[in-house]
């Protein structure tokens, strides 16, 4: 009989026998990947019967198949009454063992796990269990294990290392022992003797632990491998996994429980046996919530890693874990594009093989440790480590503490009352406003300005550009000093004092500002004069804004054209124009406009007063590209001549990033010292939450007052990271829910941003502005102790990203249809397939991706040498992703 038709058989002939007694009988026999079988058998028939007269019933009958239940090939039985069976249903898939064999010749279940992320954070389990493993070995493994738990250790925790690697620990020689010759026991030796007496307590597990002595105020233990002398060899070769998990006691369970129990640690962290090991095996699959799986970019690691990820994504559907993240380590020290390159394909591996959990990205499951000769020449991993060397793991680390539950606040408003008794009042209290900046009204622009850690250089005369991509906040500051001038200068204290300078738009658009000239007359203006002259339209359109703004200037010795013309009200566009024409066609036009200019300048300093001419609005109102380009490097070459000159009279250029870099005139270098880049950094981020959470909410300012002593008065003078991100964990919580593994203002920071790492306020608020509104209609409360449940964030992602998409179009009209015709596609997107979508020819092919590429909507995966030049591809970012109704490859 073949052992493949031996399950068959004995179910045939159990049913066949107690048919007559039982037409209900249910039998079911299943083999594990080691031959063993396992009976299950559900009858009346056992009624009135103990165990002993059950079995000797199925001996009697399975003896004609000279099968014995107590003998191989059966495992264990269970033969139960419909009563007895009703509470212990019989498995619909085969037993498992945490072992390869077993997990990947398991089928597919029939219905996955799914853990439940509603269930409150108290009851979340603790400790938290990592495992660390690599399919090969030298990558660097154990030293990963012991360099995130010291720096898990320096966050406070309590934190537990176990050595699985019995064949060649490595954990267990990362710190000297600080009592030589003191008998310490361990891993080998604990279930070596609870398999053999499994009814005595030896050894006790306390004989295992080594305590770690730290300076930090967390706390670090250390069970090894166990006491290297003449019998570690024998006892490690008499080691039968199999036999251990056959046991009434699992010795390996039970090391597990009593670790938990004499500890009560926040996290373990088990270093596992390289390779398809049976303790390997153990050790990622059996206990861990979370394996590290430590490699380096070579085919045999990514060979050997596909059997991996195959059998913990089978052993993850069964049982929900274990959830895996990927740790390129070491790095060797190559070139950029080289290592580029490495983590291309480490994202695409991992987008293949493991797929990508929504609403993760790819770069959320990776992390890269460069190599660092300075490791092998420490005395210890534990002690005195130089932060140069943590730095790198600390990204893995943090996706451990964020899988904590997180601790449940003691802010309490009244008695016995929390953050869930007042949402629904903190809900309607909340106002978060993000209008956009062209269209807001004047009034509200104070409230909602928030100052940025660039603000203070700005102020300064030496300032003259500000580079920024669209919606990071360049029209809102135009439109501050502009519009609302006494606040402006409000906001500029205590870093300048501005009473004596006044505010002038030099451009911007007419609905907003005093400007004179409409986008349409800018449009017209090359096609009257010509490109040549645009310089000297800047340094005559300047002195119509400054005469037009100080009437007191008509008793200087200017042009009584332009006295007349600026007196004049309710000015044309028409006339204008025809004025600068005039102006402009006059041989000595430039000479008597510098003249002009000086005049003032001179007339100013008398005065003791200053202008600022702030330019907005240059990269949507001055017609099709090449117009803007000599438009602008007209502009910026003019005042780069005659600005060192002007002692009281500044530009302020408000300029788009990807327009700056397009542009060449001479001396362009030389801005770098006038040049402030616009970029929203963490701390601005969360000001202007807080600023308009706490300005709209009094109840949710009194609980933020209360757990991280933050006041709105003094909101701008924090720096501190951690204290701001404290103070809006009442507002979203620390994290997203234990399955995403990641702090809430990580996930959120890297959602309101492009590929240039410019990152967008008004997304951050519409996001919030979305999350309040799914709250509120949320049908299942929200058990978090949070106003915002991580899910309300997460479904708002696509309206936030619509939005963006739709201002991205308004932007860069040149892009909006080619980026609309990117619905359905998944991201990355190979060039052939892209150009193929789009229908252009190559030259244009190239302006378009190189433009999206400067814009950050797009990112170029590196070229790689098994690849032709044709199949590069790009990456769209994830702000942009659901707006353009693209997916991401391997979103699972």
């Amino acid at each position: 009989m073949s052992p493949s038709s031996l399950p068959q058989k004995i179910e045939e002939l159990l049913r066949q026998f107690f048919s007559s007694q039982d037409s209900q009988i249910k039998v079911l026999v299943r083999r594990d990947s080691f031959g063993w079988l396992r009976l299950y058998v559900i009858t009346s028939a056992f009624a009135q019967k103990n165990l002993e007269e059950r079995k000797l019933q199925i001996n009697t009958i399975i003896t004609t198949l000279n099968l014995n239940l107590d003998d191989y090939p059966f495992a264990n039985y269970r033969l139960l009454t419909p009563l007895e069976g009703a509470s212990e249903p019989i498995p619909v898939s085969p037993i498992q063992l945490p072992l390869w064999s077993e997990i990947l010749m398991a089928p597919d279940p029939e219905v996955e796990f799914v853990e439940d992320e509603n269930k409150r954070q108290g009851e979340e389990k603790r400790p938290f269990v990592v495992t660390f493993y690599s399919f090969k070995g030298g990558v660097g493994r154990s030293t990963a294990l012991a360099l995130v738990a010291n720096i898990l250790a320096g966050q406070g925790h309590r934190i537990v290392m176990i050595d699985f690697d019995l064949e060649a620990p490595g954990l267990s020689f990362a710190h000297p022992v600080e009592a030589p010759g003191e008998i310490t026991y361990g891993v080998l030796d604990y279930i070596y003797q609870r398999y053999l007496t499994p009814e005595e307590n030896e050894p006790k597990i306390d004989a295992c632990i080594r305590q770690i002595n730290i300076s930090t105020r967390g706390e670090l233990y250390l069970i090894p491998a166990g006491e290297y002398d003449e019998g570690y060899i024998h006892r490690l070769a008499d080691l039968s996994v199999h036999a251990l998990y056959q046991s009434e006691i699992n010795p390996i369970h039970q090391l597990l429980e009593d670790v938990k129990k004499s500890l009560e640690p926040d996290i373990i962290l088990i270093d596992a046996r390289t390779g398809f090991t049976e303790m390997g095996a153990v050790a990622l699959f059996d206990q861990a919530d979370l394996g590290i799986i430590c490699f380096s970019p070579t085919e045999q690691s990514y060979a050997g890693l596909e059997w991996v990820v195959k059998a913990a994504d089978k052993q993850r559907k069964y049982h929900g874990i274990p959830d895996l993240r990927f740790l390129l380590t070491p790095m060797p020290p190559v070139a950029q594009t080289q290592q580029q390159e490495w983590l291309e394909r480490a994202a695409d591996w991992i987008t293949k093989y493991w797929g990508v959990p929504s609403p993760l990205t790819v770069d959320e499951l990776y992390y890269h440790v460069p190599y660092n000769p300075g490791i092998t020449t420490l005395g210890s991993l534990f002690v005195d480590v130089p932060g140069a060397i943590l730095d790198p793991y600390i990204p893995v680390a943090d996706v451990i503490s964020a899988s904590l539950p997180e601790q449940t606040s003691n802010v309490l408003l009244a008695p016995g009352m929390r953050i869930p008794d007042y949402r629904d009042k903190i809900l309607k209290e909340l106002k978060f406003r993000a209008p956009n900046a062209q269209e807001m009204k004047a009034e509200d622009i104070p409230a909602i300005f928030q100052r940025t850690d660039d603000f203070p250089k700005f102020l300064s005369d030496r300032t003259w550009l500000v580079r920024g991509a669209k919606g990071t906040g360049k029209t809102l500051l135009f439109r501050l000093f502009t519009e609302k001038p006494e606040n402006a200068r409000k906001l500029a204290l205590p870093n300048e004092k501005l009473d004596k300078v006044q505010f002038i738009p030099g451009h911007g658009s007419t609905k907003l500002s005093q400007t004179l000239l409409a986008s349409g007359s800018l449009e017209s203006y090359e096609r009257l004069v010509g490109p040549e002259k645009w310089t000297s339209f800047w340094l005559n359109y300047l002195l119509l804004q400054l005469v037009a703004s100080h009437p007191e200037m008509q008793s200087l010795n200017l042009d009584p054209s332009l006295i007349q013309i600026s007196t004049q009200r309710e000015l044309s566009q028409v006339q204008i124009l025809e004025w600068l024409n005039r102006r402009l066609s006059s041989i000595f036009s430039s000479s008597q406009a510098h003249d002009e200019l000086h005049m003032i300048n001179d007339w100013l300093k008398q005065r003791d007063q200053k202008i600022w001419i702030l330019y907005d609005e240059l990269d949507t109102s001055i017609g099709q590209r090449y117009e803007r380009r000599n438009a602008l490097e007209a502009l910026l070459g003019w005042w780069l001549e005659v600005g060192a000159n002007l002692s009281n009279i500044s530009p302020k250029i408000l300029l788009r990033e990807d327009i700056w870099i397009s542009l060449n005139f001479t001396n362009k270098t030389y801005y770098s010292s006038r040049t402030i880049f616009l970029r929203w950094e963490e701390v601005d981020l969360w000001r202007l939450v807080l600023r308009q959470a706490l300005d709209t909410s009094p109840i949710l300012a009194s609980i933020v007052q209360q757990q991280a002593s933050i006041e709105l008065a003094r909101l701008d003078s924090i720096q501190q990271l951690d204290i701001l991100r404290k103070g809006l964990f009442p507002l979203w919580g620390e994290r997203m829910g234990r399955g995403n593994k990641a702090y809430t203002y990580n996930w959120i920071r890297k959602r309101v941003g492009d590929y240039n790492n410019n990152r967008f306020p008004r997304s951050l608020i519409l996001l919030l502005q979305h999350a309040v509104e799914m709250e509120k209609r949320a049908y299942d409360r929200n058990p978090y102790d949070v106003v915002l449940h991580p899910r309300s964030l997460i479904e708002a992602i696509p309206e936030v990203s619509s939005e963006r998409v739709n201002d991205v179009c308004n932007e860069y009209h040149e892009f909006a249809p080619y980026l609309r015709k990117l619905a359905t596609e998944r991201s990355p997107i190979e060039s052939k397939h892209l150009r193929d979508i789009w229908e252009v020819d190559p030259a244009k092919f190239k302006e378009l991706v190189t433009g999206m590429i400067a814009a950050g909507i797009f990112q170029e995966y590196p070229s790689r040498s098994r690849f032709p030049d044709s199949d590069i591809r790009y990456s769209v970012a994830e702000l942009y992703l659901s707006g353009l109704k693209m997916v991401r490859l391997g979103q699972r």
